[in-house]
Protein backbone atom coordinates (compact mmCIF):
# COMPACT_ATOMS: atom_id res chain seq x y z
CA UNK A 1 0.00 0.00 0.00
CA UNK A 2 2.91 2.37 0.75
CA UNK A 3 0.56 4.89 2.36
CA UNK A 4 3.45 6.84 3.86
CA UNK A 5 2.94 10.41 4.99
CA UNK A 6 -0.79 10.41 5.61
CA UNK A 7 -0.59 14.04 6.67
CA UNK A 8 -1.66 17.57 5.82
CA UNK A 9 -5.15 18.71 4.91
CA UNK A 10 -6.16 20.64 1.84
CA UNK A 11 -9.38 21.80 0.26
CA UNK A 12 -9.92 21.73 -3.50
CA UNK A 13 -10.66 25.13 -4.98
CA UNK A 14 -12.57 25.87 -8.14
CA UNK A 15 -13.44 28.91 -10.20
CA UNK A 16 -16.98 28.57 -11.53
CA UNK A 17 -18.77 30.49 -14.25
CA UNK A 18 -22.37 29.52 -15.07
CA UNK A 19 -24.02 31.04 -18.10
CA UNK A 20 -27.66 31.09 -19.17
CA UNK A 21 -29.96 28.91 -21.18
CA UNK A 22 -29.71 27.96 -24.81
CA UNK A 23 -32.21 26.62 -27.28
CA UNK A 24 -31.74 23.27 -28.98
CA UNK A 25 -33.63 21.56 -31.80
CA UNK A 26 -33.59 18.09 -33.30
CA UNK A 27 -36.00 18.56 -36.24
CA UNK A 28 -37.64 21.57 -37.82
CA UNK A 29 -40.87 20.98 -35.92
CA UNK A 30 -39.45 20.09 -32.52
CA UNK A 31 -40.04 22.36 -29.55
CA UNK A 32 -36.71 22.99 -27.85
CA UNK A 33 -34.94 24.57 -24.94
CA UNK A 34 -32.01 23.78 -22.70
CA UNK A 35 -29.63 25.01 -20.06
CA UNK A 36 -25.84 25.17 -20.35
CA UNK A 37 -23.54 25.22 -17.32
CA UNK A 38 -20.00 26.29 -18.23
CA UNK A 39 -17.55 25.70 -15.36
CA UNK A 40 -13.88 26.61 -15.08
CA UNK A 41 -12.75 24.00 -12.58
CA UNK A 42 -9.14 25.15 -12.30
CA UNK A 43 -6.72 27.66 -13.78
CA UNK A 44 -2.96 27.97 -13.94
CA UNK A 45 -0.58 30.30 -15.72
CA UNK A 46 -1.37 30.00 -19.42
CA UNK A 47 -4.09 27.37 -19.10
CA UNK A 48 -7.35 26.19 -17.60
CA UNK A 49 -9.65 23.18 -17.28
CA UNK A 50 -13.35 23.61 -18.10
CA UNK A 51 -16.44 21.43 -18.14
CA UNK A 52 -19.72 22.04 -19.94
CA UNK A 53 -23.07 20.44 -19.16
CA UNK A 54 -26.11 20.71 -21.40
CA UNK A 55 -29.55 19.94 -19.97
CA UNK A 56 -32.25 19.38 -22.60
CA UNK A 57 -35.49 21.07 -21.55
CA UNK A 58 -37.35 20.41 -24.81
CA UNK A 59 -38.17 17.47 -27.06
CA UNK A 60 -35.68 14.58 -27.29
CA UNK A 61 -32.69 14.97 -29.62
CA UNK A 62 -30.48 12.28 -31.13
CA UNK A 63 -27.40 14.37 -31.94
CA UNK A 64 -26.07 17.75 -30.90
CA UNK A 65 -23.72 20.43 -32.18
CA UNK A 66 -22.74 23.13 -29.67
CA UNK A 67 -21.10 26.36 -30.86
CA UNK A 68 -19.65 29.29 -28.98
CA UNK A 69 -16.85 31.84 -29.25
CA UNK A 70 -14.08 32.81 -26.87
CA UNK A 71 -13.64 36.48 -26.10
CA UNK A 72 -9.99 36.64 -25.02
CA UNK A 73 -8.05 34.46 -27.44
CA UNK A 74 -8.52 31.16 -25.59
CA UNK A 75 -8.02 27.88 -27.42
CA UNK A 76 -9.12 24.30 -26.82
CA UNK A 77 -6.22 21.84 -26.66
CA UNK A 78 -7.76 18.56 -25.49
CA UNK A 79 -11.45 17.67 -25.27
CA UNK A 80 -13.22 14.57 -24.00
CA UNK A 81 -16.78 13.29 -24.46
CA UNK A 82 -17.04 14.94 -27.86
CA UNK A 83 -15.11 16.13 -30.92
CA UNK A 84 -13.97 19.71 -31.37
CA UNK A 85 -12.95 22.06 -34.15
CA UNK A 86 -11.85 25.65 -33.70
CA UNK A 87 -11.36 28.45 -36.21
CA UNK A 88 -10.11 31.62 -34.61
CA UNK A 89 -12.36 32.34 -31.66
CA UNK A 90 -15.19 30.12 -32.95
CA UNK A 91 -15.50 26.67 -31.34
CA UNK A 92 -17.72 23.78 -32.45
CA UNK A 93 -18.22 20.71 -30.25
CA UNK A 94 -20.13 17.68 -31.53
CA UNK A 95 -21.35 14.77 -29.46
CA UNK A 96 -19.35 11.61 -28.94
CA UNK A 97 -20.82 8.31 -30.23
CA UNK A 98 -22.25 7.50 -26.82
CA UNK A 99 -23.80 10.79 -25.63
CA UNK A 100 -25.66 12.18 -28.63
CA UNK A 101 -29.13 11.16 -27.49
CA UNK A 102 -30.72 13.59 -25.04
CA UNK A 103 -34.20 12.84 -23.73
CA UNK A 104 -36.28 15.58 -22.21
CA UNK A 105 -34.49 16.70 -19.04
CA UNK A 106 -31.50 14.58 -20.04
CA UNK A 107 -27.94 15.89 -19.83
CA UNK A 108 -24.68 15.56 -21.72
CA UNK A 109 -21.31 16.75 -20.52
CA UNK A 110 -17.91 17.35 -22.01
CA UNK A 111 -14.72 18.86 -20.73
CA UNK A 112 -11.52 20.29 -22.11
CA UNK A 113 -8.10 21.72 -21.36
CA UNK A 114 -7.61 25.19 -22.80
CA UNK A 115 -4.91 27.80 -23.07
CA UNK A 116 -5.35 31.43 -22.15
CA UNK A 117 -3.19 34.53 -22.29
CA UNK A 118 -4.24 36.32 -19.14
CA UNK A 119 -7.98 36.86 -18.75
CA UNK A 120 -10.32 33.93 -19.23
CA UNK A 121 -13.93 35.13 -19.53
CA UNK A 122 -16.63 32.53 -20.06
CA UNK A 123 -18.41 32.48 -23.42
CA UNK A 124 -21.65 34.46 -23.32
CA UNK A 125 -23.52 33.05 -26.32
CA UNK A 126 -24.16 29.45 -27.32
CA UNK A 127 -26.02 27.85 -30.21
CA UNK A 128 -27.03 24.22 -30.40
CA UNK A 129 -27.93 22.60 -33.70
CA UNK A 130 -28.00 26.05 -35.30
CA UNK A 131 -30.42 27.68 -32.87
CA UNK A 132 -29.35 30.63 -30.72
CA UNK A 133 -29.78 30.52 -26.93
CA UNK A 134 -33.17 31.78 -25.81
CA UNK A 135 -33.85 30.11 -22.46
CA UNK A 136 -37.34 29.04 -23.59
CA UNK A 137 -38.86 26.57 -26.05
CA UNK A 138 -38.75 27.64 -29.68
CA UNK A 139 -40.01 26.27 -32.96
CA UNK A 140 -37.59 27.07 -35.77
CA UNK A 141 -38.86 27.80 -39.26
CA UNK A 142 -36.18 25.88 -41.06
CA UNK A 143 -34.18 22.76 -40.61
CA UNK A 144 -30.90 23.00 -38.77
CA UNK A 145 -28.01 24.02 -40.96
CA UNK A 146 -25.62 21.50 -39.47
CA UNK A 147 -25.61 17.74 -39.46
CA UNK A 148 -23.75 16.63 -36.37
CA UNK A 149 -21.29 13.84 -37.03
CA UNK A 150 -18.63 12.28 -34.87
CA UNK A 151 -15.82 9.82 -35.25
CA UNK A 152 -15.10 7.55 -32.27
CA UNK A 153 -11.63 8.19 -30.91
CA UNK A 154 -11.72 5.86 -27.93
CA UNK A 155 -13.68 2.91 -26.60
CA UNK A 156 -16.84 4.33 -25.03
CA UNK A 157 -18.18 3.74 -21.58
CA UNK A 158 -21.86 3.64 -20.69
CA UNK A 159 -22.04 7.18 -19.25
CA UNK A 160 -19.92 10.29 -19.36
CA UNK A 161 -19.67 12.37 -16.21
CA UNK A 162 -16.36 14.25 -15.85
CA UNK A 163 -17.51 16.37 -12.90
CA UNK A 164 -16.16 14.98 -9.60
CA UNK A 165 -19.18 16.11 -7.63
CA UNK A 166 -22.13 14.81 -9.61
CA UNK A 167 -23.64 11.37 -9.21
CA UNK A 168 -23.72 9.58 -12.57
CA UNK A 169 -26.80 7.81 -13.83
CA UNK A 170 -25.74 4.23 -14.58
CA UNK A 171 -26.78 2.90 -17.96
CA UNK A 172 -24.40 -0.06 -18.23
CA UNK A 173 -25.55 -1.45 -21.54
CA UNK A 174 -22.40 -2.66 -23.31
CA UNK A 175 -21.58 -0.53 -26.33
CA UNK A 176 -18.50 -2.44 -27.42
CA UNK A 177 -17.98 -5.99 -28.55
CA UNK A 178 -15.65 -8.47 -26.88
CA UNK A 179 -12.32 -6.98 -25.84
CA UNK A 180 -9.80 -8.15 -28.41
CA UNK A 181 -6.48 -6.60 -27.42
CA UNK A 182 -3.76 -9.20 -26.82
CA UNK A 183 -1.06 -9.30 -24.17
CA UNK A 184 1.70 -7.56 -26.10
CA UNK A 185 -0.56 -4.80 -27.34
CA UNK A 186 -2.05 -4.33 -23.88
CA UNK A 187 1.35 -3.60 -22.35
CA UNK A 188 2.18 -1.24 -25.21
CA UNK A 189 -1.15 0.58 -24.86
CA UNK A 190 -0.83 0.95 -21.08
CA UNK A 191 2.51 2.72 -21.46
CA UNK A 192 3.80 4.38 -18.32
CA UNK A 193 1.36 4.29 -15.42
CA UNK A 194 0.74 6.32 -12.27
CA UNK A 195 -1.02 5.59 -8.98
CA UNK A 196 -3.72 7.83 -7.53
CA UNK A 197 -2.54 6.73 -4.09
CA UNK A 198 -3.90 7.71 -0.67
CA UNK A 199 -7.27 8.73 -2.11
CA UNK A 200 -10.02 6.14 -2.53
CA UNK A 201 -8.21 3.70 -0.24
CA UNK A 202 -7.79 6.35 2.47
CA UNK A 203 -9.90 5.83 5.57
CA UNK A 204 -10.41 6.84 9.18
CA UNK A 205 -11.33 4.06 11.60
CA UNK A 206 -12.37 1.83 8.73
CA UNK A 207 -14.56 4.40 6.96
CA UNK A 208 -13.19 5.21 3.49
CA UNK A 209 -12.97 8.81 2.37
CA UNK A 210 -10.88 10.32 -0.39
CA UNK A 211 -9.71 13.27 1.74
CA UNK A 212 -9.13 11.22 4.91
CA UNK A 213 -5.34 11.24 4.56
CA UNK A 214 -4.90 14.88 3.60
CA UNK A 215 -5.32 14.84 -0.17
CA UNK A 216 -7.95 17.12 -1.77
CA UNK A 217 -10.94 15.84 -3.73
CA UNK A 218 -9.86 14.26 -7.02
CA UNK A 219 -10.48 16.57 -9.97
CA UNK A 220 -10.41 16.38 -13.72
CA UNK A 221 -7.69 19.03 -13.72
CA UNK A 222 -5.36 16.65 -11.86
CA UNK A 223 -6.03 13.84 -14.34
CA UNK A 224 -5.48 16.27 -17.21
CA UNK A 225 -2.08 17.13 -15.78
CA UNK A 226 -1.22 13.47 -15.28
CA UNK A 227 -2.10 12.70 -18.87
CA UNK A 228 -0.26 15.75 -20.19
CA UNK A 229 2.85 14.58 -18.32
CA UNK A 230 2.83 11.44 -20.48
CA UNK A 231 1.14 8.84 -18.28
CA UNK A 232 -1.31 6.56 -20.07
CA UNK A 233 -2.56 4.40 -17.20
CA UNK A 234 -3.97 5.39 -13.81
CA UNK A 235 -4.17 2.80 -11.05
CA UNK A 236 -6.85 3.78 -8.54
CA UNK A 237 -6.53 1.92 -5.22
CA UNK A 238 -9.94 1.44 -3.57
CA UNK A 239 -10.98 0.41 -0.07
CA UNK A 240 -14.52 -0.69 0.79
CA UNK A 241 -14.25 -1.56 4.50
CA UNK A 242 -17.07 0.08 6.47
CA UNK A 243 -19.14 0.88 3.37
CA UNK A 244 -20.02 -2.81 3.07
CA UNK A 245 -23.35 -3.76 4.61
CA UNK A 246 -24.16 -6.83 6.63
CA UNK A 247 -24.66 -10.42 5.50
CA UNK A 248 -26.02 -11.97 3.45
CA UNK A 249 -26.08 -9.31 0.72
CA UNK A 250 -23.00 -7.30 1.80
CA UNK A 251 -24.35 -4.31 -0.12
CA UNK A 252 -21.78 -1.60 -0.82
CA UNK A 253 -22.97 1.91 0.05
CA UNK A 254 -24.40 3.40 -3.14
CA UNK A 255 -22.81 6.81 -2.59
CA UNK A 256 -19.34 5.30 -2.19
CA UNK A 257 -19.74 3.05 -5.23
CA UNK A 258 -21.01 6.06 -7.16
CA UNK A 259 -17.98 8.12 -6.17
CA UNK A 260 -15.66 5.31 -7.25
CA UNK A 261 -17.37 5.38 -10.61
CA UNK A 262 -17.03 9.16 -10.86
CA UNK A 263 -13.28 9.00 -10.26
CA UNK A 264 -12.91 6.14 -12.73
CA UNK A 265 -14.79 8.24 -15.27
CA UNK A 266 -12.46 11.20 -14.72
CA UNK A 267 -9.59 9.05 -15.96
CA UNK A 268 -11.43 6.81 -18.42
CA UNK A 269 -13.09 9.71 -20.24
CA UNK A 270 -9.65 11.17 -20.89
CA UNK A 271 -8.63 8.11 -22.87
CA UNK A 272 -6.51 6.66 -20.08
CA UNK A 273 -6.31 3.02 -19.04
CA UNK A 274 -7.72 2.59 -15.53
CA UNK A 275 -7.05 -0.08 -12.89
CA UNK A 276 -9.20 -0.44 -9.78
CA UNK A 277 -8.65 -2.93 -7.00
CA UNK A 278 -9.63 -3.91 -3.46
CA UNK A 279 -6.85 -2.28 -1.47
CA UNK A 280 -6.96 -1.69 2.28
CA UNK A 281 -9.52 -4.41 3.02
CA UNK A 282 -6.67 -6.94 3.25
CA UNK A 283 -4.38 -5.10 5.72
CA UNK A 284 -4.28 -6.16 9.35
CA UNK A 285 -3.09 -2.65 10.20
CA UNK A 286 -6.24 -1.02 8.77
CA UNK A 287 -9.30 -0.64 10.96
CA UNK A 288 -12.20 -2.70 9.68
CA UNK A 289 -10.03 -4.88 7.40
CA UNK A 290 -11.57 -8.27 6.77
CA UNK A 291 -9.90 -9.90 3.74
CA UNK A 292 -7.33 -11.55 6.01
CA UNK A 293 -5.82 -14.77 4.71
CA UNK A 294 -5.06 -16.31 8.12
CA UNK A 295 -8.28 -15.24 9.87
CA UNK A 296 -10.93 -17.67 11.02
CA UNK A 297 -14.26 -17.82 9.21
CA UNK A 298 -12.83 -18.09 5.70
CA UNK A 299 -16.17 -19.24 4.27
CA UNK A 300 -17.79 -15.97 5.34
CA UNK A 301 -14.79 -13.95 4.08
CA UNK A 302 -15.03 -15.59 0.68
CA UNK A 303 -18.76 -14.99 0.47
CA UNK A 304 -18.30 -11.32 1.35
CA UNK A 305 -15.46 -10.98 -1.16
CA UNK A 306 -17.58 -12.53 -3.90
CA UNK A 307 -20.57 -10.29 -3.18
CA UNK A 308 -18.52 -7.08 -3.21
CA UNK A 309 -16.75 -7.89 -6.46
CA UNK A 310 -20.06 -8.88 -8.02
CA UNK A 311 -21.41 -5.39 -7.32
CA UNK A 312 -18.27 -3.62 -8.53
CA UNK A 313 -18.03 -5.71 -11.71
CA UNK A 314 -21.72 -5.21 -12.47
CA UNK A 315 -21.30 -1.44 -12.12
CA UNK A 316 -18.59 -1.39 -14.76
CA UNK A 317 -19.58 -4.29 -17.02
CA UNK A 318 -20.27 -2.03 -20.03
CA UNK A 319 -16.91 -0.23 -19.96
CA UNK A 320 -14.42 -0.99 -22.70
CA UNK A 321 -11.04 -2.66 -22.55
CA UNK A 322 -9.19 0.29 -21.03
CA UNK A 323 -10.69 -0.61 -17.64
CA UNK A 324 -8.87 -3.39 -15.75
CA UNK A 325 -9.88 -4.97 -12.44
CA UNK A 326 -7.26 -6.04 -9.88
CA UNK A 327 -8.35 -8.60 -7.30
CA UNK A 328 -6.54 -7.26 -4.22
CA UNK A 329 -3.35 -5.57 -3.05
CA UNK A 330 -0.33 -6.86 -1.09
CA UNK A 331 -2.36 -9.57 0.62
CA UNK A 332 -0.40 -11.74 3.08
CA UNK A 333 -0.39 -12.69 6.76
CA UNK A 334 1.54 -9.59 7.84
CA UNK A 335 4.71 -11.51 8.67
CA UNK A 336 7.61 -10.69 6.35
CA UNK A 337 9.37 -13.86 5.33
CA UNK A 338 8.52 -17.04 3.47
CA UNK A 339 4.80 -17.57 2.69
CA UNK A 340 2.80 -19.76 5.01
CA UNK A 341 0.10 -22.30 4.32
CA UNK A 342 -2.87 -22.37 4.31
CA UNK A 343 -2.70 -18.57 4.00
CA UNK A 344 -1.33 -18.77 0.47
CA UNK A 345 -4.07 -21.23 -0.44
CA UNK A 346 -6.64 -18.69 0.72
CA UNK A 347 -5.04 -15.96 -1.41
CA UNK A 348 -5.23 -18.29 -4.40
CA UNK A 349 -8.87 -18.94 -3.56
CA UNK A 350 -9.62 -15.21 -3.45
CA UNK A 351 -8.07 -14.78 -6.88
CA UNK A 352 -10.16 -17.64 -8.29
CA UNK A 353 -13.36 -16.25 -6.79
CA UNK A 354 -12.51 -12.85 -8.26
CA UNK A 355 -12.02 -14.20 -11.78
CA UNK A 356 -15.13 -16.39 -11.71
CA UNK A 357 -17.31 -13.64 -10.24
CA UNK A 358 -16.25 -10.93 -12.69
CA UNK A 359 -16.70 -13.19 -15.70
CA UNK A 360 -20.19 -14.26 -14.62
CA UNK A 361 -21.44 -10.67 -14.47
CA UNK A 362 -21.41 -10.67 -18.26
CA UNK A 363 -21.01 -7.82 -20.71
CA UNK A 364 -17.44 -6.80 -21.43
CA UNK A 365 -16.39 -8.47 -18.20
CA UNK A 366 -16.34 -11.80 -20.01
CA UNK A 367 -13.35 -10.66 -22.04
CA UNK A 368 -11.85 -7.92 -19.82
CA UNK A 369 -8.23 -8.16 -18.69
CA UNK A 370 -8.06 -9.11 -15.00
CA UNK A 371 -5.04 -8.56 -12.76
CA UNK A 372 -4.07 -10.94 -9.93
CA UNK A 373 -1.17 -10.82 -7.42
CA UNK A 374 0.71 -13.46 -5.52
CA UNK A 375 1.87 -13.31 -1.91
CA UNK A 376 2.29 -9.64 -0.93
CA UNK A 377 2.87 -8.84 -4.63
CA UNK A 378 6.41 -10.05 -3.96
CA UNK A 379 8.36 -11.10 -7.05
CA UNK A 380 10.22 -13.99 -5.42
CA UNK A 381 7.08 -15.38 -3.78
CA UNK A 382 5.03 -14.99 -6.94
CA UNK A 383 7.48 -16.21 -9.59
CA UNK A 384 9.23 -18.73 -7.35
CA UNK A 385 8.05 -22.12 -6.13
CA UNK A 386 6.19 -20.87 -3.06
CA UNK A 387 2.61 -21.79 -3.88
CA UNK A 388 1.19 -19.16 -6.24
CA UNK A 389 -1.48 -20.60 -8.56
CA UNK A 390 -2.73 -18.74 -11.63
CA UNK A 391 -6.54 -18.84 -11.60
CA UNK A 392 -8.40 -20.81 -14.21
CA UNK A 393 -10.51 -18.71 -16.59
CA UNK A 394 -13.31 -21.09 -17.50
CA UNK A 395 -16.10 -18.51 -17.74
CA UNK A 396 -14.44 -16.15 -20.17
CA UNK A 397 -15.97 -15.26 -23.53
CA UNK A 398 -15.86 -17.97 -26.16
CA UNK A 399 -14.90 -15.23 -28.62
CA UNK A 400 -11.40 -15.12 -27.10
CA UNK A 401 -9.03 -17.36 -29.12
CA UNK A 402 -8.00 -20.37 -27.08
CA UNK A 403 -4.32 -19.47 -27.33
CA UNK A 404 -4.82 -15.99 -25.83
CA UNK A 405 -4.89 -14.95 -22.17
CA UNK A 406 -7.04 -12.42 -20.39
CA UNK A 407 -5.23 -12.64 -17.05
CA UNK A 408 -2.21 -10.58 -16.05
CA UNK A 409 0.06 -10.80 -13.02
CA UNK A 410 0.68 -8.03 -10.48
CA UNK A 411 3.90 -7.40 -8.56
CA UNK A 412 5.45 -4.44 -6.74
CA UNK A 413 9.08 -3.34 -6.66
CA UNK A 414 10.68 -1.27 -3.87
CA UNK A 415 14.17 -2.80 -3.60
CA UNK A 416 16.33 -1.76 -1.86
CA UNK A 417 13.85 -0.53 0.74
CA UNK A 418 16.51 1.37 2.69
CA UNK A 419 16.79 3.68 -0.35
CA UNK A 420 13.17 3.69 -1.55
CA UNK A 421 11.20 3.71 1.69
CA UNK A 422 13.14 3.83 4.94
CA UNK A 423 12.49 7.18 6.58
CA UNK A 424 16.02 8.23 7.43
CA UNK A 425 18.85 10.07 5.77
CA UNK A 426 21.28 7.15 5.82
CA UNK A 427 20.77 5.87 2.25
CA UNK A 428 20.06 8.61 -0.28
CA UNK A 429 21.84 7.43 -3.43
CA UNK A 430 21.31 4.57 -5.85
CA UNK A 431 22.71 3.19 -9.07
CA UNK A 432 25.89 3.48 -11.11
CA UNK A 433 25.99 7.28 -10.77
CA UNK A 434 26.17 7.17 -6.97
CA UNK A 435 29.14 9.16 -5.66
CA UNK A 436 29.13 8.25 -1.97
CA UNK A 437 29.35 4.54 -1.04
CA UNK A 438 28.38 5.39 2.52
CA UNK A 439 25.03 6.70 1.27
CA UNK A 440 24.41 3.76 -1.09
CA UNK A 441 22.83 0.41 -0.21
CA UNK A 442 25.06 -2.63 -0.50
CA UNK A 443 22.40 -4.56 -2.44
CA UNK A 444 19.44 -3.96 -4.76
CA UNK A 445 21.34 -2.16 -7.49
CA UNK A 446 20.69 -2.31 -11.23
CA UNK A 447 21.85 -5.90 -11.77
CA UNK A 448 19.50 -7.10 -9.03
CA UNK A 449 16.62 -5.13 -10.54
CA UNK A 450 17.26 -6.76 -13.90
CA UNK A 451 17.31 -10.25 -12.44
CA UNK A 452 14.06 -9.70 -10.54
CA UNK A 453 12.12 -8.45 -13.54
CA UNK A 454 13.56 -11.21 -15.66
CA UNK A 455 12.01 -13.71 -13.23
CA UNK A 456 8.57 -12.29 -13.94
CA UNK A 457 9.25 -12.34 -17.66
CA UNK A 458 10.49 -15.91 -17.71
CA UNK A 459 7.68 -17.21 -15.50
CA UNK A 460 4.69 -15.32 -16.87
CA UNK A 461 5.31 -13.06 -19.87
CA UNK A 462 6.72 -15.80 -22.09
CA UNK A 463 3.64 -17.89 -21.28
CA UNK A 464 1.21 -15.20 -22.43
CA UNK A 465 0.45 -13.61 -19.05
CA UNK A 466 1.45 -9.92 -19.13
CA UNK A 467 2.97 -8.46 -15.98
CA UNK A 468 2.37 -5.13 -14.26
CA UNK A 469 4.74 -3.65 -11.71
CA UNK A 470 1.80 -1.90 -10.12
CA UNK A 471 3.88 0.06 -7.62
CA UNK A 472 7.45 1.34 -7.54
CA UNK A 473 9.16 4.56 -6.52
CA UNK A 474 11.30 6.17 -3.83
CA UNK A 475 10.69 8.78 -1.16
CA UNK A 476 12.09 12.29 -1.04
CA UNK A 477 15.26 12.54 1.09
CA UNK A 478 16.55 15.85 -0.22
CA UNK A 479 16.47 17.17 3.34
CA UNK A 480 19.51 14.96 3.94
CA UNK A 481 21.13 14.96 0.51
CA UNK A 482 20.46 17.75 -2.00
CA UNK A 483 21.31 15.36 -4.85
CA UNK A 484 18.72 12.77 -3.81
CA UNK A 485 16.23 13.60 -6.57
CA UNK A 486 18.88 12.77 -9.15
CA UNK A 487 19.08 9.22 -7.81
CA UNK A 488 15.33 8.95 -7.46
CA UNK A 489 15.12 9.78 -11.16
CA UNK A 490 17.88 7.27 -11.97
CA UNK A 491 15.95 4.60 -10.08
CA UNK A 492 12.69 5.33 -11.89
CA UNK A 493 14.40 5.48 -15.28
CA UNK A 494 16.14 2.14 -14.72
CA UNK A 495 12.99 0.41 -13.46
CA UNK A 496 10.83 1.53 -16.38
CA UNK A 497 13.52 0.79 -18.97
CA UNK A 498 14.23 -2.65 -17.53
CA UNK A 499 10.54 -3.45 -17.38
CA UNK A 500 10.14 -2.41 -21.02
CA UNK A 501 13.06 -4.65 -21.93
CA UNK A 502 11.10 -7.60 -20.53
CA UNK A 503 7.68 -6.56 -21.89
CA UNK A 504 6.35 -5.45 -18.48
CA UNK A 505 4.05 -2.49 -17.74
CA UNK A 506 4.68 -0.16 -14.80
CA UNK A 507 2.81 2.27 -12.51
CA UNK A 508 4.65 4.73 -10.25
CA UNK A 509 3.42 4.97 -6.65
CA UNK A 510 2.32 8.55 -5.87
CA UNK A 511 0.79 9.15 -2.43
CA UNK A 512 0.05 12.83 -3.04
CA UNK A 513 2.54 14.05 -0.45
CA UNK A 514 5.27 16.52 -1.42
CA UNK A 515 8.12 17.16 0.96
CA UNK A 516 10.31 15.05 3.20
CA UNK A 517 9.61 11.33 2.66
CA UNK A 518 6.91 12.03 0.07
CA UNK A 519 6.37 10.07 -3.16
CA UNK A 520 4.41 12.75 -5.01
CA UNK A 521 5.13 13.88 -8.57
CA UNK A 522 2.24 16.39 -8.61
CA UNK A 523 0.62 18.92 -6.32
CA UNK A 524 -2.96 17.66 -6.26
CA UNK A 525 -4.28 20.92 -4.84
CA UNK A 526 -3.09 23.01 -7.79
CA UNK A 527 -2.81 20.23 -10.41
CA UNK A 528 0.81 21.14 -11.11
CA UNK A 529 4.00 19.13 -11.57
CA UNK A 530 6.43 19.05 -8.64
CA UNK A 531 9.00 16.48 -9.82
CA UNK A 532 9.56 17.08 -13.52
CA UNK A 533 12.96 15.38 -13.41
CA UNK A 534 11.49 12.10 -12.17
CA UNK A 535 8.65 12.31 -14.70
CA UNK A 536 11.16 12.89 -17.50
CA UNK A 537 13.10 9.85 -16.32
CA UNK A 538 9.96 7.70 -16.32
CA UNK A 539 9.15 8.85 -19.83
CA UNK A 540 12.70 8.19 -21.02
CA UNK A 541 13.40 11.83 -21.78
Amino acid sequence: MRSLRKVLTATAAAVVAVVGSIAVTDTASAAAGCRVDYTVASQWQGGFNASVQVTNLGDPVTAWDLRFSFGAGQTVNQLWNGTVTQSGAAVTVRNAPYNGTLPTNGTASFGFIGTSAGSNPAPTTFTLNGVTCTGRPVTPTSSPTTSPTSTPTQSPRPTSTPSPTRTPTPTPTPTTGPITVGATQLVADMGRGWNLGNQLEANVNGVPGETAWGNPVVTGALLDRVKAAGFRTVRIPVSYLGTIGSAPSYTVDAAWLGRIRQVVDLAYDRGLHVIINMHGDGYKSVGGAWLICDASGQEQIRDKYQKVWQQVASTFQGYGGRLIFESMNENFDGQYGAPTQPCYSNINAYNQIFVDTVRRTGGNNTSRWLLVPGWNTNIDYTAGNYGFVIPTDQYRSTAIPSNERRLMISAHYYDPWDFTGTESGAVTQWGPNATDPARTATWGQQDFMDSQLKKMHDTFTVNGYPVLIGEYGSIDKTAFDASNNRYRADYARALVATAAKYGIATAYWDNGYNGQYGFALFDRQTATVTQQGIIDAIMGR
